[in-house]
């Protein structure tokens, strides 16, 4: 079973490991991407794999199966922070290209395996997010490249936000180790001052708990984390 919309012949194949939240936004981008054609879905929880599957029109697949699938050359990796790293592997693996959510890896020491051996196999590998091709960041890069305002020596990104349990219908993961605001909202940020000022040469952090218990008003069954 295909995918109801309608794609070029010669379109890339997709499968996504991994529906929950993030997975309504690629599947609403598709509406307007002819260039690509969604096959198949994955996810631990094989009910919401189903449902997710009978909505798009595509097959639901074990983790397993979708990986190995002949049909597919890309694989979307949604999975949460934690699994980025494994899941990736496990495609390169395969012999197919995969693109993940943010981050990449949850350190250098997991992300330089993927970067490795997705070059020794001849395949691409991508990471969100990709909000530094749009207008806004390709504005200031020419700016920066005309030398319009000289050369920079400092810039600043702030973001706020109360927290993803009063919104995010399953947000305990948020909480976990290897998750959190650097790694959830930072590559924003991040990515965006590395494409416009360079590589980071030196890291200094500091954190604050604001919050001793976090209460999931979203789903208040989901977490109560510490």
């Amino acid at each position: 079973m295909g995918s109801t919309l309608k794609h070029d012949d010669d379109a890339m194949t997709l499968g996504i490991v991994g529906v929950g939240k993030i997975s309504e936004q690629y599947f609403a981008a598709f509406e307007s991407l002819p260039g690509v054609r969604l096959v198949a879905v994955a996810d631990l929880d094989l009910d919401r794999a189903r449902a997710v599957a009978e909505a798009q029109g595509v097959d639901a697949l074990s983790v397993d199966d979708l990986i190995a699938d002949p049909r597919i050359d890309t694989v979307l990796n949604l999975t949460i922070p934690a699994a980025h790293a494994e899941v990736d592997l496990r495609v390169l693996e395969a012999g197919k290209h995969v693109y993940g959510e943010k981050p990449l890896a949850l350190s250098p020491a997991e992300a330089e395996p993927i970067l490795r051996l997705a070059e020794e196999r001849g395949l691409r590998v991508g990471s969100a997010p990709d909000t530094v091709l749009g207008t806004g960041i390709q504005t200031a890069r020419a700016v920066l490249d005309a030398g319009t305002i000289g050369r920079p020596v400092a810039a600043n990104a702030f973001w706020g936000a109360p927290g993803h349990e009063l919104w995010h219908p399953a947000p305990a993961f948020y909480y976990q180790p290897g998750a959190g605001p650097l790694f959830d909202m930072g590559p924003y940020y991040l990515t965006a001052l590395v494409t416009l000022l360079g590589p980071v040469t030196r890291v200094q952090g500091a954190s604050l708990r604001s919050d001793r218990v976090r209460s999931a008003a979203s789903d208040p069954d989901s977490a109560r984390s510490p």
